[in-house]
């Protein structure tokens, strides 16, 4: 998936960008840890030349897996770190920004003409935006109609221009953009921009499906849910439950520590036996989990009279054991793992590995793949 925005993400005018490197690191820093994907182009490639993760709990004073909230100094020190423990070697740099940060929705606009378009989205996102417009950024892309293979109708151009272009919204506190323009500066990173998480995973683990797809991307504190369709993201939504959630059950009700609670779940995950029935603990999460990412499911083809074919799963929480099966039965539609790895080249040996791992560098991948498509 292409990125759609523009003015958002194009930081020329705040001075990061400088000279251009081989090589690009795509940055994901999210609410229990930071990944990082480091690729060059050789010969319209994407070449694999390196990746990484640390766990943020640390240095909030937390446990592993629990999601944090950091001031920029702690986001700053735990990146150099990964940096230098995943020997990334260039300060050429695309980063995320978190859905939670972020709000994006699909509007209807009642005019076609681009001019007309663009000075009236700022006004109608007054409707929709939950904040004063002073406080946040804005940028929107016109969603392109799908083609079709149907007879051409001669009074289809009337029927467009009454009806309008739909509008993808997007708006970004002010707040967040200065902090993330702090770390770039503080790191010493070039860059031409920032990316909302979701488009970043998109371009990642997407390919060229004719039918709607949902990626759900199961984080820490939270799982967010996307449907896809022509390529186009026409529904994002936060779930405010992840795979931490699963972990404080089992803590509150085994009696044990988070931490152990932790190494509990990543060891039987949802397919062993173990006293106080880790799988029964769990799965009340789970559902609700599934439950709402069936409700945006069944919404989008209510509205749209379109099914969903399939859907990814992505995050670091999706690599629970057992998960993917429990996935397929609450979803009536084929359920897979995204592979982000396999759209960079990487050696033979690790292909095992990166497979396994794809799911929780989604976003970064997606990150340095951009950054290599537009030359950032």
């Amino acid at each position: 998936m292409d990125n759609p925005f523009s003015k958002l993400l194009n930081l020329k005018s705040l001075g990061l960008f400088q000279a251009e490197s081989k090589s690009v690191v795509g940055v994901d820093i999210g609410s229990s840890s930071i990944k990082v994907v480091q690729v060059r182009k050789d010969k319209g490639h994407a070449v694999l030349e390196t990746y990484g993760e640390i766990a943020l709990g640390p240095y909030a004073g937390v446990e592993i897996g629990q999601a944090t909230h950091l001031a920029v100094p702690k986001i700053n020190e735990a990146l150099a770190d990964v940096f230098r423990e995943s020997n990334v070697t260039t300060k050429r740099a695309a980063l995320s920004i978190p859905l939670r940060s972020s709000f994006l929705t699909l509007i209807d606009i009642p005019a076609t003409d681009e001019s007309v378009v663009n000075q009236m989205v700022p006004i109608e996102a007054r409707k929709y935006v939950p904040v004063p417009i002073s406080e946040v950024t804005l940028d929107w892309w016109v969603v392109p109609k799908p083609e079709t293979d149907g007879p051409v109708d001669a009074a289809a151009p009337a029927a467009a221009a009454a009806h309008g272009v739909e509008v993808l919204l997007v708006a970004i506190h002010n707040s967040i953009l200065a902090e993330y323009k702090e770390i770039v500066e503080k790191n010493e990173l070039t860059t031409h921009g920032f990316e909302i998480e979701m488009f970043s995973a998109v371009r990642a683990v997407m390919g060229h499906d004719l039918l709607p797809v949902l990626v759900l991307d199961m984080g820490a504190g939270s799982t967010k849910v996307s449907v896809i369709d022509f390529g186009v993201l026409k529904i994002s939504r936060t779930i405010s439950k992840g795979s931490q959630d699963m972990t404080i059950a089992l803590s509150k009700s085994m009696g044990i520590t988070f931490a152990k609670a932790e190494e509990v779940k990543r060891r039987v995950g949802l397919i062993g036996k173990e006293e106080g029935d880790v799988v029964s603990i769990m799965n009340p999460v789970l559902e609700f989990i599934f439950y709402e990412a069936n409700q945006v499911l069944a919404n989008y083809q209510k509205k749209y009279q379109r099914s969903v074919a399939k859907v990814v799963l992505i995050g670091s929480g999706s690599l629970l054991q057992g998960l993917l099966e429990v996935a397929k039965k609450s979803f009536e539609v084929e359920v897979v793992y995204g592979d982000p790895f396999k759209k960079v080249e990487a050696p033979a040996f690790l292909e095992g590995v990166l497979q396994g791992a794809g799911p929780s560098f989604s976003v970064a991948i997606g990150l340095a793949l951009r950054a290599i498509q537009e030359g950032a």
